[in-house]
């Protein structure tokens, strides 16, 4: 798998550094996952698979394309989750409880209409 870190980082032309801050490590983790120094942990390779729209399966295994060829989510949607992943366990709880509330009092504006389109503005 450290190999095809190393190939997928040079495919998205990213120095160690710069693929590292965008799924919130050093750029010494990098070098040491690509290395084979520490092992590529379950969380990093959601977050690498997220943010870079990276096939997991090329990634372990070395199957199928390297990059998915549809994502499924937004650049916003991805940062988001990019970030929602390196919470703690209690922060997800405290995230995912505001975003209810959130969406609570956005429905509650739209007259208790949920279809609206999210990107919507609120008045």
């Amino acid at each position: 798998m450290k190999g095809r870190l190393k190939e997928l980082r040079k495919y998205l032309k990213l120095t160690q550094g710069e693929f590292g801050k965008r799924i919130g490590v050093s750029d010494v983790a990098v070098s040491y996952m690509e290395s084979g120094r520490t092992a590529i942990s379950d969380q990093n390779l959601y977050l690498i698979c997220l943010t870079f729209g990276a096939n997991e399966e090329w990634l372990r295994n070395g199957e199928g394309d390297m990059i998915n060829s549809e994502s499924q989510y937004t650049e916003t949607e991805k940062r988001l989750l990019g970030l929602f992943g390196q919470l703690s366990i209690r922060a997800q709880d405290m995230v995912i409880g505001y975003a209810e509330k959130l969406l609570a009092d956005e429905v509650e504006l739209r007259g208790g209409d949920s279809s609206t389109d999210k990107t919507e503005k609120l008045a």
